[in-house]
């Protein structure tokens, strides 16, 4: 196989991360980043699609568990990234819960699989409208959480991710760790990212590997992941101390 025959990789952004993937992403592809809270999966996402508008491409956020003026005001004052510039210029639409025709608030008027139809079709027809290269969303278990049978939820995990994938949209989907739902929302992934903190001796360190990839080998390696006032960096080396 040629080089030109193979899929075309999607930079992530972030230094050290694209070489333990072998060149980024696969284009058109549904990326799962896991882990516990706090482990740094908003800042990954952001950082993927902050790459991607820098890069003169339109972006799209997904915000299911706040508004997205939070996410706007911590990414400034963190990193220093102006989200509002790049909505400004066009290249960046949020959507999130406030948005009235989404209505991901926990209600009791609506059935979850008439909840993630509805999103569905939203983001369907966004999609079309501003036809993004790159979207993240953050995160997805405010959707699915409500879903009783495993394999209602394995279909309608698919049935997302095939939006993205039918539109050549490559997109990162983060999912916290409880009640297994990530491993359902893993599995139905092309690419999982795992996010964790260790202690090694007396430091504490954020640790990041690649879990699965389909089509494509990846650095089998835990590594260290650091954020900084710039964002976040991968470092070639284990967080275990020898």
């Amino acid at each position: 196989m040629s080089d030109s025959d193979l899929p075309e990789r999607i930079g992530t952004g972030i230094p050290g991360l694209d070489e333990m993937l072998r060149g980024g992403f696969f284009a058109g592809t549904a990326n799962v980043v896991s882990g516990d809270s706090g482990t740094g999966k908003t800042i990954l996402g952001t950082q993927f699609i902050v790459e991607g508008a820098k890069n003169g491409e339109n972006v799209m956020c997904i915000i299911t568990s706040e508004e997205s003026k939070s996410i706007v005001r911590e990414m400034k004052t963190s990193f220093g990234w102006e989200l509002e510039k790049y909505v400004r210029e066009g290249k960046l639409t949020f959507v999130d819960i406030t948005d009235p025709s989404l209505r991901l608030q926990k209600s009791v008027e609506i059935a979850p699989s008439e909840l993630i139809k509805s999103f569905k079709k939203l983001v369907e027809s966004k999609i079309e409208e501003i036809k993004p290269t790159r979207i993240f969303i953050d995160s997805i278990e405010a959707l699915f959480l409500a879903i009783e049978s495993n394999y209602k939820l394995r279909t309608l995990i698919d049935d997302v991710f095939s939006v993205f994938r039918k539109h050549n949209v490559t997109s990162v989907i983060t999912v916290g760790s409880m009640y297994g739902l990530d491993e359902m929302v893993e599995y139905g992934a092309d690419s999982v990212i795992k996010l964790g903190r260790i202690i090694a001796g007396n430091n504490l360190q954020r640790s990041i590997y690649v879990m699965k990839m389909r089509g494509s080998g990846t650095i089998n390696e835990v590594r260290v992941l650091n954020i900084s006032d710039k964002g976040m960096s991968v470092l070639a080396q284990s967080p275990y101390l020898e």
